[in-house]
C-alpha cells in the first residue's frame, strides 16, 4: 500500500515538474470558445465577430502560467 502511494505522489510530482516546464515554455494555448481563430460567428451566424474571450488573438494565457506570474510578483513584492 505505501510503494503505491509513494510512486502516485512521485508520478503527481513528475507531471508538475512537466506542466511547470511547459508553462515556461509556452505561456499561450488556443482559446477554448473560438479554438484558436480569434473569430466568432455572429448569433444570427452571417457575420464573424472578433472573440469576446481572448480578443480577436485566439490566445489564451495558461493557468499555470498565471500562478507563476502571480507568485514572481509576489516575491518582488515582498522582497524590496
Amino acid at each position: 500500500m505505501a510503494q503505491l502511494l509513494i510512486l502516485a505522489v512521485g508520478a503527481a510530482l513528475i507531471w508538475a515538474a512537466i506542466y511547470a516546464a511547459a508553462c515556461a515554455i509556452w505561456p499561450f494555448k488556443n482559446c477554448p470558445r473560438c479554438t484558436g481563430s480569434g473569430r466568432k460567428r455572429s448569433p444570427t451566424g452571417r457575420a464573424w465577430r472578433d472573440c469576446k474571450r481572448c480578443k480577436g488573438t485566439g490566445k489564451r494565457l495558461r493557468l499555470g502560467r498565471k500562478l507563476l506570474t502571480h507568485a514572481r510578483a509576489t516575491h518582488a513584492r515582498g522582497t524590496r
